[in-house]
């Protein structure tokens, strides 16, 4: 039995490969070179940009550094061990906070000993007044002679100038006293602290470093190509790291020299309002405004693609898509901040082209606009 099942499937497979074998010969084969029709692509309306004439705002892009307006190295003024360091990195100080303090007691006994100095040296300078008068009145009487009168108006004088010259040794004394207390000398926040407490510091020790956070500048090189179409009072749109949106600002100084090791120029832009969550150091990019042209045929930056030293975008041409060849010229941006970039040939007024070049989109194809809102 087992048997006869085994023949039955063997004959009808064989059966079944035998009615295949027919159909595939029967069926016609592609004709060779024949052209496969171009697939048509659909775009929405919101994703094409119409060509027209338009003011191009030239930009130059910027990349730089936020750097505070005002900062300062605090440094001691006298040598000694620091004993008292009252603020750390992050905290923020007000013009004369006392920030550290160097150990007094050296300084204490200077001025007790110049003290002593300045009342010894008025002790002598009360003798010499007092021998300068009594000489007076016996050179008046003919008791002593002129000479004699003229040593001690020379001993009057000298005592003076020793009386004087202390009263200064104390005054310096007294100042040095006054720097062993290191006061902020200005408003600011704490960056790095450059002492510990019970280090010894020599004069011009650093101790800390203080950054003004409310006056952030940008500091950008720009190509020395270029700087010659920059001007103080420019506008500037400069995006940090980290953050959304841009910040406004204008450019304030230029640097009259280019910065060692490059053919770059320093410009400098204060920002019109610092955010706080801003801090010295950060890295951004942004674009500085340059001039307005004359009105000229405009496409957005993100619909040409450069290939091969050539440049071309995706456009209706008889209702299909198509890859166009074009020339461009001066790049910037409209007044609503789109980056444009001008086609001095290739394209008609009133041409529409994909906004974003997308190299994957079929082309040749026709074209089918789909317009949401319209259909909505």
């Amino acid at each position: 039995m087992k048997r006869t099942l085994s023949l039955v499937l063997l004959i009808a497979l064989a059966a079944f490969a035998a009615a295949t074998a027919v159909a595939l010969r029967r069926a016609p084969s592609p004709q060779p070179g024949a052209a496969t029709a171009p697939a048509a692509v659909e775009l929405l309306s919101a994703d094409l940009w119409t060509v027209q004439r338009t003011p191009i705002e030239r930009t130059l892009p910027i990349t730089g550094t936020l750097r505070a307006a005002n900062q300062t190295v605090v440094k001691t003024k006298v040598a000694g061990d620091l004993v008292q360091l009252a603020v750390r990195e992050g905290e923020a100080v007000v013009k004369g906070q006392v920030l550290a303090r160097i150990d007094p007691t050296e300084y204490e006994w200077r001025v007790k000993r110049e003290q002593a100095a300045l009342a010894a040296a008025q002790a002598q300078l009360d003798m010499a007044a007092k021998t300068r008068a009594n000489n007076a009145q016996l050179v008046a009487k003919g008791f002593i002679s002129q000479n004699a009168f003229d040593s001690a108006q020379s001993g009057y004088d000298a005592a003076l100038a020793n009386r004087d010259a202390a009263a200064a040794a104390l005054e310096l004394a007294r100042k040095a006293l006054a720097d062993t207390v290191i006061r902020a000398p200005m408003a600011g926040t704490v960056a790095e602290r450059f002492a510990q407490p019970g280090e010894k510091l020599p004069v011009d020790g650093r101790i800390l470093s203080l950054v003004d956070l409310s006056s952030l500048e940008i500091e950008a090189p720009v190509p020395a190509d270029d700087v010659a179409s920059v001007r103080v009072g420019q506008r500037v749109e400069f995006r940090p790291e980290g953050m959304e949106r841009a910040l406004g600002g204008r450019v304030v100084r230029i640097s009259p020299a280019t910065a060692s090791g490059s053919r770059s120029v320093l410009v400098y832009v204060a920002l019109d309002r610092p955010d706080p969550a801003l801090r010295a150091g950060m890295f951004g990019q942004g674009r500085l405004w340059l001039a307005r042209s004359e009105p000229a045929l405009a496409v957005p930056a993100g619909a040409v693609r450069d290939e091969g030293g050539k440049s071309q975008v995706l456009a209706l041409v008889d209702g299909r898509l198509a890859r166009v060849h074009v020339e461009t010229g001066a790049r910037g941006a409209a007044a609503d901040g789109t980056e444009l970039i001008e086609v001095r040939s290739g394209l008609a007024e009133g041409q529409r082209v994909v906004r974003q070049y997308d190299a994957r989109l079929p082309t040749g194809g026709m074209a089918r606009v789909v317009d949401l809102a319209a259909a909505r």
